[in-house]
This record gives structure tokens, C-alpha cells and sequence, in this order.
């Protein structure tokens, strides 16, 4: 499943942010828009404040199969057995409503520093939730340093 595109949401009184149908359309194999003849959306959503001030929203699928990517090991290290408590507390099973909608726990806006006034961007085998403003505000720079960032990953490859 490859998530593209973005659009600018806001997040109600009550902390619910709607899922743009074109995202749940894709979980549920919808031909277009408008189609009732498709399955319900997905069962849950797994969210994951992430530093660098974004949530991670992953399908529990697409979460289940990356942790189980991991190999487990009865001898972790120190530092793969923190980042392993780090990830997994972080992490919460948000289940959407009949109108596609989570409720984006507070913690991780905090944690996040996002408010209300959100985009949700597509990011390949997820979704972000990030702050609108400041992410529109970095929308030309980051566009001019796409051809630096597309070497410098190149070369660390």
C-alpha cells in the first residue's frame, strides 16, 4: 500500500480527526469515491509520535508486519531493548468511527507540538499527521533540497 498526497484537516473540540476517504479508499479497496458497495474501513489505526514533530499513523497490518520484521532475541542490548520499550509504549490502537474518524490521543499532539489545524501527508507505507503551519511554512525549502537529499541518501545507501 503506497500513501501519496495531502490534505489540510483540523482536529475537533473533542480531539477526532477525520481520515480522508482517498486514504481509507485505498484500506478498503473502494474503486472511487461514492461507492457503497465496498467493505468497511480498516479495523484500527496504530499511531506513533515520532521527534521529528509527527505522528505516525500505520495500518495494523502494516505496524503488526514492521514489528515483526524485527528479529527477537533473548540477549537484546541495552540500547535495542530501549529503543524496543520506547516504540511499543508509544504506540496506541486508535479504532476509527462509522465516519472514519480517530481520536488522536492528546499525549502524542503534546509530545508532537501539533495543534488543531493539521495536514495529513502520505509517506509511502503510512500517513503523518504534522502541524499545518509549520509544515506549510517549510513546503519551498523543503522542495529546494530535494535534489541534496536525494544524493546525500544515495550515497548512504
Amino acid at each position: 500500500m503506497l500513501f501519496t498526497g495531502s490534505t489540510e484537516l483540523n482536529i475537533d473540540a473533542k480531539g477526532r480527526l477525520s481520515i480522508p476517504s482517498r486514504y481509507r479508499a485505498q484500506l478498503t479497496g473502494k474503486a472511487k469515491e461514492g461507492d457503497d458497495n465496498t467493505p468497511d474501513s480498516p479495523s484500527a489505526w496504530i499511531a506513533l509520535p515520532w521527534p521529528d514533530h509527527s505522528i505516525r499513523l500505520y495500518t495494523e497490518t502494516t505496524f503488526e508486519e514492521l514489528a515483526n520484521a524485527w528479529t527477537d532475541s533473548l540477549t537484546l542490548s541495552a540500547d535495542q531493548a530501549e529503543l524496543r520499550r520506547t516504540i511499543f509504549a508509544s504506540a496506541e490502537r486508535i479504532e476509527p468511527d462509522s465516519a472514519g474518524r480517530i481520536r488522536v490521543p492528546q499525549k502524542h499532539l503534546d509530545l508532537a507540538a501539533i495543534g488543531s489545524a493539521v495536514v495529513i501527508i502520505g509517506a509511502g507505507s503510512m500517513l503523518e499527521i504534522r502541524d499545518r503551519e509549520t509544515w506549510l511554512a517549510e513546503e519551498r525549502k523543503r522542495f529546494n533540497d530535494l535534489p541534496a537529499l536525494i544524493e546525500k541518501t544515495r550515497s548512504s545507501a
